[in-house]
């Protein structure tokens, strides 16, 4: 922690010089807004700024600047292509909302009544301050959901009350802060998962809801950070938050499921080319006792995007997970050096990644996807691949989106599959798995899985958002105290075997979900909100299992909350 504290002064110091470069902080992640920055990126094909959408969140200043470009030319009849009445609403309420960085519509986002000539000057905050050297944007953060599930469970609720606070200082200093309070109960399959990984999803530390009760949980949740430019091209993040990194519904690089971590993130955009650098501080996924510091980890990461062609943007990804009890490696700290060849030369024993992933924008309304994850890699043991070596622990992923499917305007369509394999993100050093607060950092389930997911988005009026989903997986379970590959808070030293490990070997446990929302926008960024789910777990030799759970509510500048395991 202290190194990377000294390293972060560091980098204050040398922005110094160069500090007249305006700073924002980034959208949020899972809100609206990415999904119409999906659509305008299918439709543009390679667009020099939306089209490196690999890493995750965006700059709201750029991608806000991007889209006002977007939305003039469309005013001037210039774009390649026609957008709906439903996308310029979406396009006009996206700069309503980053209005702090638009420069040609502001005036036009004000009310003509605001609420005591104070709240409200625009419908999306309720405080906005715009002078020459300060912005602030405040806006509060409801999620009241009740509903009922037929598993036996106590009705379930999601009761979250928090505040978002953004702005900037000088136009140098972006800033952000979350925080928000919440007690909520879930249907019985995830107060299972609760009580196996002592963390809810996503959060990780909670306490029960009162003395006599294990199916109800209270927790904070919190983020926050600061943003600024050491350069004109080089972005600089310091938060406590999430990253995600792919660009599926699944992310087998680094995805949000799991609780914030504290990280530093560098990112230069140049060229036809984006880098990113991410030094983060993870909680070792080992049994924690009571109040006592928590074991940790250090995480590195390298991502490179480079637009090829008009039609092909590749990545280039290498990870590294380090026993903290060494403190941080200062050679991580490098932004152009291989890892692995560093950790080698430092008898290190964290593990790493490599990864390549693609995308592909073809005619304005297909985006082709993929990643290729390599855990470990044996050339011998990968051109016999029907030998099933445990020492092949790859994980693939390939995925196809459809923008304004069947000709129906904003109809978007979208199918991925998954396939990780046995043993994939573990080390010989259980603490070195490549987890955070016992949680995954990629795709949810850990491993030995194979997974198939069909998404439908449907905006039929402007205020109506409609989303279904199937999930559906195979996954091999342990049995009898043996370890199959799926566990990622296991050694892989425990395998009973060499050979034969193939995608659900194990104990065969098929699922299957099916998902559907309905949310009703009564007000900027305020949403009725329908919830539907219908899950299958089938163990084989087992009793099959089902839940059929729905919630109904009020939501307020937050995202869902959604439990896809």
């Amino acid at each position: 922690m202290k190194l990377l504290s000294s390293w972060l002064a560091l980098v204050l110091i040398v922005s110094v010089p160069v500090a007249g470069f305006s700073q924002s902080d980034n959208l949020s992640l899972g809100t609206k807004d990415y999904t119409l920055l999906d659509q305008l990126d299918v439709k543009l094909k390679n667009d020099s700024t939306i089209g490196f959408s690999t890493v995750k969140p965006f700059n709201r200043q750029t991608f806000t600047a991007r889209v006002e470009y977007i939305d003039s030319l469309d005013r001037a009849g210039a774009l390649p292509f026609t957008l709906s009445a439903i996308d310029r609403y979406n396009i006009r309420n996206f700069l309503m909302d980053n209005s702090e960085w638009t420069t040609h519509y502001t005036d036009s986002f004000h009310v003509k009544k605001p609420i005591f000539n104070t709240f409200y000057v625009t419908p999306s905050h309720l405080i906005a301050v715009d002078t020459k050297e300060f912005e602030m944007r405040v806006d509060p953060v409801l999620n009241l959901q009740v509903g009922k599930a037929n598993d036996g469970s106590n009705t379930l609720y999601q009761n979250t009350r928090g505040l978002l606070i953004r702005g900037s200082i000088d136009h140098k200093i972006g800033f952000y802060t979350y925080i928000s309070d919440n007690q909520e109960r879930d249907p019985a399959y995830v107060g299972e998962w609760v009580r196996a990984h002592n963390a809810v999803p996503g959060v990780g530390f909670y306490k029960n809801l009162g003395a006599s009760t294990n199916d109800a949980y209270d927790y904070f949740d919190f983020r926050g950070g600061v943003t600024f430019n050491v350069a004109k091209y080089i972005h600089v993040q310091y938060a406590y938050d999430k990253l995600f990194i792919g660009n599926g519904f699944r992310s087998l690089e680094l995805s949000d499921f799991s609780n914030d971590y504290l990280f530093l993130r560098l990112n230069t955009r140049v060229w036809k080319l984006d880098y990113e650098m991410i030094i983060a501080q993870t909680i070792q996924s080992v049994p924690q006792v009571g109040r006592e510091p928590k074991a940790q980890n250090y995480m590195a990461i390298h991502h490179l995007s480079a637009q090829l062609a008009k039609w092909l943007n590749i990545g280039l990804y290498e990870n590294i997970m380090e026993n903290g009890n060494n403190g941080l490696q200062l050679s991580y700290l490098n932004p152009v050096i291989f890892y692995r060849a560093t950790e080698s030369n430092l008898g290190a024993a964290g593990k790493a990644n490599i990864a390549f992933d693609a995308k592909s924008n073809i005619g304005r309304h297909v985006q082709l996807y993929g990643t290729l994850l390599f855990n470990e890699f044996q050339y011998d043991q990968i051109i016999h691949y029907g030998n099933g070596s445990w020492t092949n622990k790859q994980a693939l992923q390939g995925g196809v989106k459809y923008i304004n499917a069947l000709g129906i305007k904003n109809l978007d369509l979208q199918g991925e599959l998954n396939l990780i394999r046995p043993f994939c993100y573990t080390n010989f050093d259980s603490t070195t798995n490549f987890t955070h607060y016992n949680q995954p950092l990629a795709h949810p389930l850990g491993a030995n899985v194979r997974e198939f997911v069909a998404l439908a988005r449907y905006q039929p009026i402007p205020r109506l958002y409609l989303a279904g989903r199937i999930i559906y997986y195979l996954q091999g379970l342990d049995s009898a105290g043996e370890n199959f590959g799926n566990n990622l808070f296991d050694t892989y030293n425990t395998r009973p075997r060499d050979y034969g490990w193939h995608i659900g070997t194990g104990i065969p446990v098929h699922s299957t979900t099916l998902g559907f929302n309905a949310s009703y926008e009564i007000f900027e960024n305020a949403f009725l909100d329908l919830n539907t789910t219908y899950r299958t777990y089938d163990i084989q030799n087992q009793p099959k299992s089902s839940v059929f759970f729905y919630t109904v509510g009020f939501r307020m500048n937050i995202q869902r909350r959604e439990f896809d395991f």
